[in-house]
């Protein structure tokens, strides 16, 4: 894969993922695998994360973890010391888009489930892995974050406002942590070509999907959806040693979405 760390580079590592079984998930476990690091995949159902351990073999196990959960966030990390004996990095992907629609229309329900994932869910990670990225001697912390977290976007108010959340969380974690050695850092997707963007794009525009991603890409200085691969490269690149000298910035990885 173009774009990735260098070959090794992730040697020995143990990196802990959630939402592993989505598109930037299963692209950024493959890119990681291949870069020699062992990896607990995690999703909220086995299946899609059993298959993807298989897929890779050696040095992949998968485990079921609803990250809104305390205690499976807590299991989650225990079982990957267990099986591999440290935890060295954590990807918290995990994250729901929600319902699209006037900002009036997002009820309680709406809200809290939106935040229930991808606040709460990032604060349970971050809390659960502190104590075995301190065994490990530091570590980094990675969140996927969104273009929604630097700017609004009509129709999205639970997300956008969620993702507004974690870069205020990824930015307070890195100046508190990184006199520990760990690093906290956001990937920030735009537009990707994978199955969040369908829903978003449906939701829009029932049976015109394709209308709204056209009104999408007209606004994107590329012309085009980032791909899973572009922001899984990025991802790579910033829990290996590579970035040893990053902590509390956020990567666009947006095909220039955000310029303007």
């Amino acid at each position: 894969m173009s774009g990735q760390a260098g070959a090794g580079n992730l040697e020995g590592k143990v990196i802990v993922l959630t939402g592993a079984a989505g598109g930037i998930g299963e692209a950024t476990a493959r890119s990681l695998h291949a870069q020699g690091a062992s990896l607990l995949l995690t999703d909220r159902e086995i299946e899609g994360v059993q298959q993807l351990a298989d897929s890779l073999g050696e040095r992949a196990a998968a485990m079921a973890v609803d990250v809104s959960s305390w205690d499976d966030n807590l299991a989650m990390i225990s079982a990957a010391e267990k099986e591999f004996g440290a935890v060295h990095g954590i990807f918290l992907n995990a994250g729901i888009e929600g319902k699209v629609g006037p900002f009036e229309s997002a009820g309680d329900e709406v809200w809290e489930k939106v935040f229930a994932v991808n606040v709460h869910g990032v604060r349970y990670g971050i809390q659960a892995a502190l104590p075995a990225l301190r065994r490990a001697g530091g570590g980094t912390i990675l969140i996927t974050c969104s273009v929604a977290g630097v700017r609004g976007s009509a129709g999205l108010s639970p997300y956008v406002t969620s993702k507004h959340a974690v870069m205020g969380l990824m930015r307070t974690a890195a100046a508190e942590l990184g006199i520990e050695g760990i690093r906290v850092n956001s990937v920030n997707p735009g537009p990707v070509d994978n199955r969040m963007m369908r829903s978003i794009e449906d939701q829009v525009q029932p049976g015109h999907g394709e209308e709204v991603k056209e009104g999408f890409v007209s606004r994107i200085p590329l012309g085009r959806y980032v791909t899973n691969d572009e922001v899984a490269a990025t991802a790579t690149f910033l829990l290996s040693d590579a970035a040893s000298g990053i902590t509390g910035a956020n990567y666009m990885v947006d095909a220039g979405m955000t310029a303007h």
